[in-house]
């Protein structure tokens, strides 16, 4: 069952029956969900843009963003998509240059209290959102940040430093939650072993791919300045011969002034580079070999249960005796989908393939 209500959270009803749900979840801001429901006078008027989806079993929560009527087999169709309400973030703007040195935990939460809870400007403030405490874990990391999205902002550095975001909804309050994933491979002794294997059946189907054409490991990093006074850093240098990658990354963006007291000041050479390594390390982590792990889980196994032994975010262990594969890697995608002859989970561990939009994308940022 779906429950329905608006964006101040009161409750406009319930979506019962449905042909087909599918809830989508990565380890970072992204989630999304699909809907397919019968056109009724009664589901046209509770799926409407901006109104809320969230189910009784899951702490997220999504608005619909996207409505489609069509006709499929004779039958009349609505199909309704939806972000996650964390997605709220990209309707805010960093106005300013922000500069940090603390954990990306407290940078991500003082970039949602500064745009959406306690901003400068009230019309900013969105009343609904709410920070979850904070959980103080990560090491400091020099940062600078100007006029991005807190939405991209935040989905930067979850990518970067392994960070999860997500949204806590009780039917109620919302809370916007950052944490990591616990390690459950077979590496560590504290929390039971969580091993995804077609040996032990606990899976249905599995798919594999690894790639290398995207790596890089050595990286130019150019700042401010102009010609042979522009400021530089280097990640990688230890790297030689045909394992050695290079890049050049344009980090201009990064200002070397700060502002102090309302005045302009040079940042130190030491610091500023701190500045274009973070920056250095951000690109590069887009450029990495991409191992990915897809697979349909047996939801009727004991001990492998997706949202009961282990979550979004866990280090897994994945052995796969034909294929010659064991690794230990992070559940970074989950989809649950339910259809009328019941439910399926699909788990994505590791870092997958870019897709051609998302190789694009990459290249135009």
């Amino acid at each position: 069952m779906l429950y329905v209500c608006n964006e101040n959270f009161e409750r406009l009803g319930f979506i019962g029956n449905f042909s087909y749900l599918l809830w989508r979840k990565k380890y970072g801001p992204f989630a999304e969900a699909e809907l397919h429901v019968d056109v009724t006078p009664k589901n046209i008027e509770l799926l409407k843009k901006d109104n809320i989806i969230y189910r009784q079993d899951d702490n997220e929560v999504m608005y619909i963003y996207y409505r489609n009527f069509g006709d499929s087999n004779g039958v009349e169709q609505l199909v309704v998509k939806c972000f996650s309400l964390f997605r709220w973030t990209d309707r805010r703007l960093l106005w300013r240059q922000y500069d940090f040195d603390a954990t990306p935990e407290m940078i991500m939460r003082k970039l949602i209290n500064e745009t959406m809870i306690n901003p400068s400007d009230s019309n900013q403030k969105i009343a609904q959102v709410n920070l979850t405490q904070a959980k103080n874990f990560g090491a400091n990391v020099q940062h600078q940040m100007t006029y991005k999205d807190v939405y991209e902002s935040i989905e930067k550095l979850c990518d970067t430093h392994e960070i999860g975001a997500r949204c806590i909804f009780n039917g109620r309050e919302l809370f916007y939650d950052f944490y990591e994933g616990m390690n459950r491979t077979i590496n560590q002794k504290i929390n039971p072993h969580i091993i995804l294997s077609k040996n032990r059946a606990n899976l249905l189907h599995r798919t594999y791919e690894d790639a290398n054409n995207d790596l890089k490991t050595t990286a130019l990093i150019a700042g401010a300045g102009e010609g042979s006074e522009r400021k530089l850093a280097s990640i990688g240098t230890e790297f030689k011969g045909l394992a050695r990658r290079e890049i050049f990354i344009d980090a201009r963006e990064v200002s070397d002034k700060k502002d102090v007291n309302g005045e302009q000041v040079d940042i130190p050479l030491s610091e500023y580079q701190q500045l274009l390594l973070a920056k250095g390390n951000e690109k590069l982590s887009e450029y990495t070999e991409f191992i990915g792990f897809e697979a349909e889980l047996d939801v009727t196994k004991e001990n492998t249960k997706y949202n009961e032994d282990f979550f979004l975010g866990d280090l897994v262990t994945i052995k796969d005796d034909e294929l010659g594969i064991l690794m230990n890697s992070r559940v970074m995608q989950a989809d649950e989908v339910f259809q009328e002859d019941g439910k399926s989970i699909y788990v994505s561990v590791g870092k997958s393939v870019p897709t051609l939009p998302q190789a694009i994308k990459r290249m135009v940022k």
